[in-house]
């Protein structure tokens, strides 16, 4: 395996340099190709391909399912992903690996779809919790897409297996209407939207989204972080929506656990975090009224010249460099590598 990592981290390395879409397409084909017949060998489901550090390489917690995920960017500035799953079948002892093929659609819009492996909308997935129903696993996928220039995405999805082929989207997460197969979460491509797993209270903690002003409430590419967080936690087989977690936290802890990706040992790390929540509802508080309170934009003289400054900049000659999962929060990895 050894020798297909270095052939296939010479490859990646040449694909992050290209700029031309022709030259771009038919590099990454050459990767995806490769890849595809390296994890076609029965080493590859437990082997960390370390070196790879731009693609997404995440472990189902009962390590039965492995998880690789890829973009590319064009011209344009829009972006494209790649992904294989690999199941272990252990009855039949045996590993299958399935591509998962892109059919660009609109997130938003199939909020409530079951989407098939031929039929995958596209993102990196930088994590996975594994729940039951039943006697069935769902992994929960935490997911990114970058989107355009405008506005990039997080999100929350259900993968599960019929037979070796994986599916997309389950009515397990509870939404102001009921419930959703997957959660989408639009908000400005110049803000950071914090989702992750939190191991210390079992319960996915998210940025809550507001827009910069009342006024801008039906544009998704002007939704912030507004200094609140929502949460999900798992009860009677459904993602049940906690509002507020962190303004109503009632633990003693000095410090909780969060998880984050280490890029120096290409492992997830535990990060302690002070536990020490400020409560909105404190008239001192710099959160009004105990609500979510939208952060004010920038004014306009600073968004000249921050436009100004970014139509100067000269574009990057090495070309798309990739996305860095440590900016995802997630994990390539999170159990000890077997080599």
């Amino acid at each position: 395996m050894a020798t297909y990592e270095l052939m296939l981290s010479e490859k990646l390395t040449e694909l992050r340099k290209l700029r031309e879409d022709s030259a771009l397409i038919v590099k990454n084909e050459e990767f995806k190709t490769l890849l595809e017949e390296a994890l076609s060998s029965d080493e590859a489901f437990d082997y960390p391909f370390a070196s790879l550090t731009t693609v997404g390489k995440i472990y189902s917690d009962d390590e039965l399912v492995r998880i690789f995920s890829w973009n590319i960017q064009y011209e344009s500035k829009l972006h494209d992903y790649f992904s294989f799953v690999l199941k272990k079948d252990e009855r039949r002892d045996k590993v299958h690996l399935i591509e998962l093929k892109r059919n660009k659609q609109y997130l938003s819009s199939i909020v409530n779809e079951t989407i098939e492996h031929e039929n995958w909308y596209g993102a990196l997935y930088y994590d996975i919790i594994d729940v039951q129903k039943g006697n069935k696993t769902y992994y929960t996928l935490l997911g990114y897409d970058a989107n355009n220039e405008r506005s990039s995405i997080k999100l929350l999805d259900v993968m599960y297996f019929v037979g070796k082929y994986p599916k997309f989207g389950y009515p397990i997460f509870e939404v102001e209407n009921g419930f959703a197969n997957r959660v989408i979460f639009e908000h400005s491509a110049r803000a950071t939207m914090s989702l992750r797993y939190d191991t210390e209270r079992n319960k996915i903690i998210f940025d809550h989204l507001s827009p910069e002003t009342p006024a801008l409430k039906e544009f998704r590419d002007y939704y912030i972080p507004d200094m609140s967080y929502d949460a999900y936690f798992f009860e009677n087989n459904k993602w049940r929506l906690e509002e507020d977690v962190i303004a109503v936290n009632k633990e003693k802890k000095e410090e909780i656990n969060l998880r984050a990706y280490d890029a120096e040992l290409d492992t997830v790390v535990n990060v302690p975090v002070k536990s020490k929540w400020i409560n909105p509802e404190d008239s001192n508080a710099p959160v009004a009224g105990g609500g979510h309170k939208a952060v004010l934009p920038e004014n306009q003289t600073d968004k000249e010249e921050k436009i100004k400054k970014s139509k100067d900049k000269k574009p990057d000659s090495k070309g798309f460099s990739g996305v860095s999962y440590s900016n995802l929060n997630g994990k390539k990895n999170k159990r000890s590598k077997k080599k």
